[in-house]
């Protein structure tokens, strides 16, 4: 908390509750670590809450020390921004209940529950929510940031589900948002970005019925990166079949690839009459197009995301036209000099049904954004750690001449003009909610939202 602010101040220090771990724990260590290795911070103290009641005496608790506050769910901050030196961690990872109404075609999970745990919980009563591709990635995150789902182009964003929140605000006190209440708290928890309003504690969405897809897997070597990439980039323009939401790996160092994955809600047959034009560019080194159970479909998705904790440094910027040459032959350059041991570029393909809503209708601003391009460096030795992450800032800085913003969920604190970058002209808008629910700017963090003046 910076200088000025008022802490809560009681007769009594507030309690901590929870499963409280500190400095010379055993599992201290365990507690601290993010998914991005690259961070090495040490919290004055981790809570992990068990219930709602938990988080708001851990914030009465932190106001009346006058202690930093970091929030997190699945430690998937690419910036280790939900862990902090000499603070207090607020972490809703234990808090993991799902409760499904079947009735009204809804689920409300609390915020500590991680993709695969509700794929999986849904899919085995053949339904779903549109979740992220990465399994442990936490569902509070994934959502406030917009959440680009395995199924964006033809259910939307995981946050065009969401149907209503409830969060714990700067005083300890408990609210609820929906269209109808906290309308304007509700609409910013849409792509606004996580830890910026208050500590979310359970969402509630709206739910899809599914049983089958159809799931493509198609491989190449990397030297047809040219030609596919100029390819796949059309089944993301608008018109195209929104039954598809394509997805495209390319990575290099030690190991390479380029890869074509995608899900598609028709049958195998009318999915392998749409990729046509990507089976004939080169010859595959895999081809499969089947109609497979949903859950396969996420899980062999998932199984080609980084699946353990690793340092690592990412930027997604997004494509709202058609790359042009120039802009193809720039990432062939970057992709075959990696400089580390592995570098890569993941383009998630949206348009389709995210773009049916308006750009001000949710703080999830780039709705016209045809894909988003996640660039993305590891190292396996430390000295590769400074190689990568210039890679990284070149490479998007090459770019951005063909791009435009940066995902709100993939941040980079290089990023000089950042509110422009992340929220577009909903900036202003996010300030004046700010103002509204946490107006000295309890919840701060870098990059985070200022309460308007």
């Amino acid at each position: 908390m910076s200088k000025g602010k008022k802490p809560i101040r009681g007769e009594k220090e507030p309690e901590l509750t929870g499963r409280i771990v500190v400095p010379g724990d055993k599992e201290y260590n365990a507690a601290r670590r993010e998914f991005n290795t690259f961070f090495n911070k040490f919290p004055l103290v981790i809570v992990f809450a068990q219930n709602t009641q938990d988080v708001s005496n851990a914030v009465h608790w932190a106001r009346y020390h006058d202690v930093p506050i970091r929030i997190r769910s699945g430690r998937h901050s690419y910036e280790g921004l939900s862990v902090v030196n000499a603070g207090i961690v607020i972490d809703v990872s234990e808090m993991n209940r799902i409760d499904i109404d079947h009735k009204r075609g809804t689920v409300t999970v609390q915020t500590g529950l991680r993709d695969i745990v509700i794929y999986e919980t849904l899919g085995s009563e053949g339904l779903m929510v549109p979740g992220g591709l990465c399994p442990t990635t936490g569902i509070a995150g994934l959502t406030l940031g917009g959440g680009q789902s395995i199924a964006a182009r033809t259910l939307g964003l995981s946050c065009d589900s969401l149907l209503e929140l409830e969060m714990v605000n700067a005083n300890g006190e408990v609210l609820h948002a929906n269209a109808d209440h906290n309308a304007d708290l509700y609409w910013a928890s849409r792509g606004g970005g996580g830890g910026n309003f208050g500590i979310c504690t359970s969402f509630r969405f709206r739910t899809y019925k599914i049983e089958t897809v159809a799931y493509a897997n198609i491989s190449w070597d990397l030297r047809y990166l040219k030609p596919v990439l100029r390819i796949w980039q059309e089944y993301t323009e608008p018109g195209v079949d929104e039954r598809l939401t394509p997805l495209l790996t390319i990575a290099s160092g030690l190991q390479s690839t380029l890869l074509m994955q995608g899900v598609f809600f028709g049958s195998a047959e009318k999915l392998r009459k749409l990729l046509q034009p990507l089976l004939i560019v080169g010859p595959p080194q895999q081809v499969f197009i089947e109609e497979i159970p949903w859950l396969q479909a996420v899980e062999r998705i998932a199984a080609t995301q980084p699946g353990s904790p690793e340092p690592f440094k990412s930027v997604g910027p997004f494509v709202e036209r058609l790359l042009p040459e120039e802009a193809i032959d720039l990432i062939s350059n970057f992709i075959n000099e990696p400089p580390t041991s592995s570098v890569s570029v993941f383009f998630h393909g949206l348009n389709g049904a995210v773009s049916k809503v308006s750009s001000r209708a949710t703080a999830y601003y780039y709705r016209k954004a045809l894909s988003n391009m996640s660039i993305f460096a590891t190292w396996n030795k430390k000295a590769g750690a400074a190689l990568g992450i210039r890679w990284v800032e070149d490479f998007y800085k090459a770019m951005r001449p063909f791009t435009r913003g940066v995902y709100v969920n993939t941040p980079d604190l290089s990023i000089e003009n950042w509110p422009k970058a992340y929220y577009g002209s909903n900036f202003e808008r996010l300030t004046r909610v700010k103002a509204k629910y946490d107006p000295d700017n309890v919840f701060n963090f870098p990059q985070s939202i200022p309460p308007a003046r």
